[in-house]
């Protein structure tokens, strides 16, 4: 019998495969909160009950089970309004509540103390720790010694580039959908060709902030000498490929040891966006002055 992965990717041929993990890892929590152990293989399980039920959640969470109810219900090849309505329900009440600029309980909780800046503080103090390893032959390191340069290396990355979690599928090399890669003229940038947003926005290539592109030039010799996977990261235990998924808790569980707050990437996001807030009023307002928007208002840009 197929899997609820399976049934989605057979549903939606054109999302990305972080898509489908989302969804995937979403409708199996909703049948957790229906009392399953397992996502069944028919649709019954959707009941108006557990819409409610829900419907009772904090906001956030409303919206991602309800989403999930409507993939689901995709995947088996069924619609029900009720489902649909609820989507469209909690979308609209969450984007009115972030059109507030409100923080919510959770991002309130979890906000550190010097707000996006406290990344970059953490990257150079875990950096002092591992900086020892860069004086070692690359092959010679351990998998514990290179987990742990890993994980500075993860945590100086988000101080600077607050992208989802497509670190986590990154590769080491000009192959697949996501990669690093080296120009002579700019350095080191990483290619983000499968995304949530794809479809809509293209693909994401960024150049590397400088201290990322320090990090990158110790860490890589590191890793194309210890692992043979061909992609950034690597599990602890092995040296296999890192999920995102696994990724994303150590992303997690290491803010939350070293700063006491439990940073993900969607509050990583939140914060750097507030730190650019006095940038993009400024944008914002010279768009409605000139009545452009963001593409065409570059155009008028002159450079000497």
């Amino acid at each position: 019998m197929p899997t609820i992965k399976e049934r989605l990717q057979k549903s939606c041929p054109d999302c990305a495969a972080s898509s489908i993990n989302t969804y995937t890892q979403s409708i199996r929590a909703l049948a957790r909160l229906g009392g399953l152990d397992e996502v069944p293989q028919t649709a019954k399980w959707l009941t108006k009950s557990l819409l409610q039920k829900i419907k009772d959640l904090p906001l956030n969470q409303y919206k991602r089970l309800a989403i999930a109810g409507v993939k689901a219900l995709g995947a088996y090849g069924k619609t029900d309004k009720k489902w649909h309505d609820a989507m469209n329900d909690s979308t609209t009440k969450y984007g009115t509540k972030r059109d507030k600029q409100k923080r919510t309980k959770r991002e309130a909780a979890n906000w550190p103390e010097h707000g996006y800046a406290a990344l970059r503080k953490l990257a150079d103090d875990m950096h002092e720790e591992v900086e020892h390893l860069e004086r070692d032959a690359p092959a010679s390191l351990s998998a514990s010694e290179l987990y742990a340069y890993q994980r500075y290396f993860v945590i100086r990355f988000y101080s600077m580039h607050a992208l989802r979690g497509d670190l986590g599928d990154v590769r080491t090399s000009k192959k697949g959908q996501n990669y690093i890669y080296k120009k002579e003229s700019t350095g080191w940038h990483v290619h983000i060709g499968q995304h949530k947003t794809v479809r809509s926005h293209g693909a994401i290539d960024i150049r590397l902030a400088k201290s990322v592109q320090e990090a990158i030039e110790k860490f890589l010799p590191m890793v194309r000498a210890n692992t043979s996977h061909g992609f950034l990261l690597s599990t602890k235990r092995g040296l296999n490929k890192m999920s995102r998924k696994d990724m994303l808790i150590m992303l997690r569980n290491t803010t939350e040891r070293r700063l006491g707050k439990r940073l993900g990437v969607q509050l990583i996001r939140v914060l750097k966006t507030t730190a650019a807030l006095e940038s993009i009023d400024q944008a914002t307002e010279l768009q409605r002055e000139l009545g452009h928007g963001a593409v065409m208002q570059r155009r008028y840009v002159s450079k000497a």
